[in-house]
C-alpha cells in the first residue's frame, strides 16, 4: 500500500526545514570560535601560540613521566614476580625432594642460572630488564614443572 502524501508519519515528504542537528553543531562551532578569540584576548594575541605550543609540551612532559612511572612500576612489578617465582619452585622442589622425588639437580641448576641472571642486575641498562625477564621465564618454567612433578608422580618414598 503507497503512503498516504498527506500523512504526519516520518515517510512523509521532506520538510523545507533544515536539519536539526546541522545548526545545532554550526552553533558549537561559532560557540568554541567566540571562546577562542576570548582566550586569545586574555593571553595576549601575541604570546597566544607559544602558550598554546607550551601547554602542548607540558602535557607532553606530564605524559612522559606517568609513563616512566608506570614503566618503573612494571619493571618492580616483575623483580618481584621472579622472586616469589623462583621461592616457588625453591619450596615446590624441596617437596620433592623430601618425598623422595627428583630434583636436586634441577633445584642446583636453576638457581645457579637465577642468581646468574639477577646478580648484579640494577639499573636501567636495557640488559638488565632482559635480564629480570630471562629470570622471570626461568623460574615460571621451573615452578610449573615442579607442579607437575609433584601432581603427577605418585611419591617415591621408600
Amino acid at each position: 500500500m503507497p503512503p498516504d502524501p498527506f500523512s504526519s508519519s516520518p515517510r512523509a515528504a521532506p520538510s523545507l526545514q533544515p536539519p536539526r542537528r546541522r545548526l545545532d553543531t554550526i552553533a558549537l562551532v561559532w560557540i568554541g570560535g567566540i571562546l577562542l578569540a576570548a582566550l586569545a584576548y586574555g593571553i595576549g594575541p601575541e604570546h597566544f601560540l607559544t602558550s598554546v605550543l607550551l601547554a602542548f609540551d607540558q602535557v607532553g612532559r606530564y605524559l612522559d613521566d606517568l609513563v616512566h612511572n608506570l614503566t618503573a612500576t612494571a619493571f618492580d612489578v616483575m623483580r618481584a614476580a621472579a622472586i616469589g617465582l623462583y621461592g616457588t619452585f625453591v619450596a615446590l622442589s624441596v617437596i620433592a625432594i623430601g618425598r623422595g622425588g627428583r630434583g636436586r639437580l634441577g633445584l642446583v641448576v636453576v638457581s645457579v642460572v637465577f642468581f646468574m641472571l639477577v646478580w648484579d642486575a640494577w639499573g636501567d641498562a636495557p640488559a638488565v630488564n632482559t635480564r629480570w625477564l630471562a629470570a622471570l621465564a626461568l623460574s615460571a618454567v621451573a615452578a610449573l614443572a615442579a607442579t607437575r612433578r609433584l601432581t603427577q608422580f605418585a611419591p617415591l618414598r621408600r
